[in-house]
């Protein structure tokens, strides 16, 4: 409040009747008036303010204002500079945001040290520059070492009002100042601050030193490091580290040495970032897969080295789960000895199957996510069961969300089974081994251990069955993809392990010790009938299969062949329409080969017309006519015998299908009607 003014100590005339409250305005007006209060300085302009003397204000009124402000400078000349000091906001952000080696910021205290330090040097090059100049434009010497001397004095002064902490001799205010402006705000922080002074490790070159034998492969302990450390300092004059302060720094320095230490993937799950991900909106949009050891124990009896009979006790299974983690709903699993590219499968035809069981059809999935196991075999595989295969990172678990899943198994359903196994070698929560090694007899076997696990998982679907149900009738019709029964059998289809070929009964296959027939209607099918055929089926519907030629990689779909019976006794609904359509397909079929004999007759014989000189030729009398014939009346002339046979063969069937129906209708006729009773009214 208190200000310099031509080295006249002033205070703002408004203050003496608004912020101080020390007089009202009518009074300060009379006092000025009758010339008791000197203004030395009227109002007007921007930022320009009245300045009253202030050893013209009334001694009454002086009281006040010291009660309120305090006493005023004592020496005018020396408290000049308080009319340069003033705010610096960026000097309060620097502070604020400094970051010290071991990347703490500073205390609150230091920060409004430093600032206030900051705000009086600022102060003190101004009032030097502008007391130069003044003196030089009044015509005399800059004198600038008397200028430092009033200026140090003058710091001095305000010391305590402003609370800085710069020295007090002309020296070295002098050049803490220089070294303010050269170096800015940085200038300011002590060396001795968090004890950046006694720090033994530098420069660039000692810290490189430490940090490579930080990050070693070797794994180097802190006593190691510091031998050698120690050995590059005495020849670079460097100072010498202690054991405990080799630690010190690899704690520091974890991020930068992890890698070397421990390996990318220690890094990845530890020290990197991490995606964080919200669980799919709806089923099917997202699949993981993964397998998992099952920590449940069973005895298995084998034959050891020398041909006696030996059992053990530590096996365990491995289970490959199909999880969607909308609700965390285990949609697929498949339990083996291993993990391998058929578990997988099988788990995965577990998943697609269960979605039939669940919402009525087969369906794929938008993205699937899988470790990379077996990934040459097995990416081909998700690719055509997903629109999107999206692979792990490799060694990094924390990314599949399945993870966490198998250890919540374990605990909810594995922990409480006599068998159980723990929870992993590196968890402390283990079971008693003496007890399990005094109840191992009574371990189930293999089949007992898998069935124990298929009983757990069927629980765990019951629990969110219905929960995954209504979450599929909410979804978006879009997302649901179902997956048609020859996509099913082309990539899940079990095989019998041989070939088969097309007889005039269609294939006959052996699946499960059953002889099966099966036949297609595609016409196509037949003109195939040369090649082997590989036989895809699913055990649990027969009524389909799928033919696949690898060498050709065609496909066709088989049903399995209607079976009529001979007696029209024994004809039941549908046998006649069954019926029906064989005829239908093999007058459809006589068709095509009647229209391919036309239009390669016609194609033959517009060839002779068009090249004369095979008019010589021996093929001219088997091709065409002895005349060379070629209209297309021609050709049907000759086709004739062809087309009357197959009229004829038309007439026959249809006369047994009416015979056939005229005895069916007779047939009912006579179940009908009750003949006796007219026999009994004769008699």
């Amino acid at each position: 409040m208190y200000k310099f003014f031509q080295n006249t100590l002033t205070i703002p005339a408004k203050a003496l009747y608004d912020d101080l409250d020390v007089m009202s305005k009518s009074n300060y007006d009379k006092q000025c008036r009758i010339g008791k209060i000197n203004r030395v300085r009227t109002g007007g302009g921007l930022d320009n303010t009245a300045l009253i003397e202030f050893d013209s204000i009334p001694e009454r009124f002086k009281v006040q204002i010291v009660k309120k402000l305090g006493y005023p400078p004592k020496k005018n000349t020396q408290n000049l500079i308080l009319n340069y000091y003033k705010d610096d906001y960026e000097a309060q952000d620097f502070y604020a945001n400094y970051l010290l080696d071991d990347y703490r910021t500073l205390p609150g205290d230091t920060q409004k040290e430093y600032t206030i330090n900051a705000q009086m040097l600022t102060a003190l090059d101004d009032y030097i520059k502008n007391m130069v100049t003044f003196r030089k434009s009044r015509g005399g010497k800059a004198a600038l070492t008397k200028i430092w001397e009033d200026a140090a004095l003058s710091s001095e002064d305000v010391k305590e009002q402003i609370g800085h902490s710069l020295p007090k001799s002309v020296r070295r205010l002098k050049e803490k100042l220089e070294e303010f402006k050269k170096e800015g705000y940085s200038a300011l922080i002590s060396e001795n601050f968090g004890n950046k002074k006694a720090v033994k490790v530098k420069d660039s070159q000692q810290e490189a030193t430490l940090r490579q034998l930080l990050r070693d492969h070797r794994n180097l302990d802190n006593e190691q490091i510091c031998n050698i450390y120690n050995t590059v300092a005495k020849i670079q004059q460097w100072s010498e580290l202690s054991a405990s302060t080799v630690g010190n720094y690899r704690t520091k320095w974890n991020l930068l040495t992890i890698a070397g230490t421990k390996g990318v993937k220690a890094f990845d799950n530890n020290v990197a970032m991490h995606v964080k991900r919200v669980a799919p909106s709806s089923p099917l949009l997202f699949w993981t897969v993964d397998g998992w050891d099952a920590e449940l124990l069973y005895q298995k009896t084998g034959t050891g080295l020398k041909g006696q009979s030996v059992t053990t006790y530590h096996n365990r299974l491995t289970m490959v789960v199909v999880l969607d983690p909308s609700v965390k709903y285990p949609v697929g699993y498949a339990i083996g000895t291993q993990e391998n590219a058929a578990l997988i499968k099988s788990a995965l035809r577990n998943a697609v199957q269960h979605t039939e069981e669940l919402f009525g059809k087969k369906h794929k999935v938008l993205q699937i996510q899988a470790d990379n196991y077996a990934k040459k075999e097995m990416t081909s595989f998700y690719e055509i069961l997903s629109d999107k295969f999206t692979p792990a990172k490799v060694g990094n678990a924390k990314s599949k969300v399945i993870e966490p899943w198998f250890k919540y198994f374990n605990k909810t359903y594995c922990q409480l089974a006599p068998n159980w196994s723990g929870q992993g070698v590196k968890s402390k929560l283990q079971p008693n081994d003496e007890y399990l090694n005094k109840i191992r007899h009574s371990f189930p076997d293999q089949e007992g251990c898998t069935m124990q696990l298929i009983r757990m998982m069927e629980m765990e679907r019951e629990r969110l069955r219905d929960q995954y149900i209504q979450a599929y009738e909410e979804m978006p019709s879009d997302a649901k993809k179902a997956i048609t029964q020859q996509e099913y059998l082309q990539h899940f289809g079990e095989t019998t392990g041989f070939t088969n070929r097309v007889s005039h009964n269609g294939l006959h296959v052996a699946i499960n010790g059953k002889k099966l027939e099966f036949d297609s209607f595609d016409v196509n099918f037949r003109m195939h009938a040369h090649l082997d055929w590989t036989i895809k089926f699913d055990s649990n519907n027969l009524n389909e299969v799928l033919a696949y030629n690898e060498e050709k990689n065609i496909s066709f779909m088989l049903s399995q062949k209607f079976v009529q019976p001979m007696a029209l006794y024994d004809r039941k609904e549908g046998d006649s329409e069954e019926l029906a359509k064989v005829g239908q397909f093999n007058k459809a079929t006589k068709e095509l080969i009647i229209d391919s004999v036309v239009e390669d007759s016609a194609t033959v014989n517009q060839m002779f017309i068009q090249n004369p000189e095979l008019n010589d030729t021996l093929a001219k009398m088997l091709l065409v006519d002895s005349k060379g014939q070629h209209k297309d009346q021609r050709n049907a002339k000759r086709l004739q015998p062809a087309q009357k046979l197959l009229k004829k063969q038309e007439k026959q069937e249809q006369k047994q299908q009416d015979q056939s129906w005229n005895a069916e209708q007779t047939e009912y006729l006579t179940n009908k009607i009750d003949f006796t009773k007219y026999l009994k009214q004769d008699e």
